[in-house]
């Protein structure tokens, strides 16, 4: 008999072992939901089309700081956007319109969302705004927003990087890219590239745009848009950083 309770106690012990592990290991869940609106012009044609993310963390009671930011920072800021966007470009859609009557036509402002990496230190999400006007070609811009899923603070790249170490990579990450732009592309970038790193360094804040990057599961992926470190027509340029062998290079932290 005292061997039986002793193995229920036993047992008893492993289930609450393991339901606490669970919990300690809970994520946020991010279901990203589009909103999609439609203008038309006074006769009734549809001539822009915005359609933007909503970004809703279905386990909100557990993650209420994250929730709440999502939707302060993203989901509104978009919706503000969204809407000024259209009302700067009416004007110039209806006239598309009225030359350009096909269905087909008309501005379309798109906005997408991708998770790129999620644990319990970090989440990282990765945007593109798509954006058409009529032209031939459409403009796409990337952002990228990084968060600390328990407090929904912002990470910015200082905070990615361990103490001192934004030279390092600078000097080992961000050349070796520009000089495979380079060889591909067969354009120069700009020679005062550190300075203008240190510079989008120094802007990085509250997670805001210049500096756009994000948190993978072998390394750290930094993007510089179009025309960030040498002429538009270089279009973006990737520095990717891997985390196995610089593992000095990163805040510990986030290693975990």
């Amino acid at each position: 008999m005292k061997k039986f309770v002793a193995a229920l106690l036993t047992l008893a012990v492993m289930v609450c072992t393991a339901s606490f592990c669970f919990a300690e290991a809970q994520l946020p869940s991010v279901k990203m939901e589009q909103l999609k609106k439609e203008y038309r012009t006074p006769q009734g044609q549809v001539c822009i089309v915005t359609d933007y993310t909503r970004l809703i963390v279905e386990n909100a009671d557990a993650f209420p700081a994250l929730a709440q930011k999502l939707e302060q920072v993203h989901n509104k800021e978009w919706n503000y956007r969204m809407e000024d966007e259209a009302k700067e470009d009416y004007n110039d859609a209806v006239e598309l319109k009225k030359h350009r009557p096909e269905e087909y036509m008309h501005f379309l402002l798109e906005e997408r969302v991708w998770q790129k990496y999620l644990d319990r230190n970090i989440l990282s999400l990765y945007v593109e705004f798509y954006q058409s006007r009529g032209g031939a070609h459409p403009n796409i811009d990337i952002f990228t927003y990084n968060f600390d899923p328990v407090t929904g603070n912002f990470i910015t790249m200082d905070g990615a990087l361990a103490l001192g170490k934004r030279g390092e990579f600078r000097d080992y990450y961000v050349k070796p890219a520009l000089e495979k732009a380079k060889k591909e592309r067969q354009l120069f970038y700009y020679d005062n590239y550190r300075a203008i790193v240190d510079e989008l360094f120094q802007r990085d804040y509250a997670g805001e745009p210049p500096l756009t990057w994000y948190w993978g599961d072998e390394g750290i992926t930094m993007v510089f848009p179009a025309g960030t470190l040498g002429p538009a027509v270089m279009g973006p340029v990737e520095a990717f950083i891997p985390f196995k062998g610089n593992e000095t290079l990163f805040n510990q932290k986030l290693l975990k």
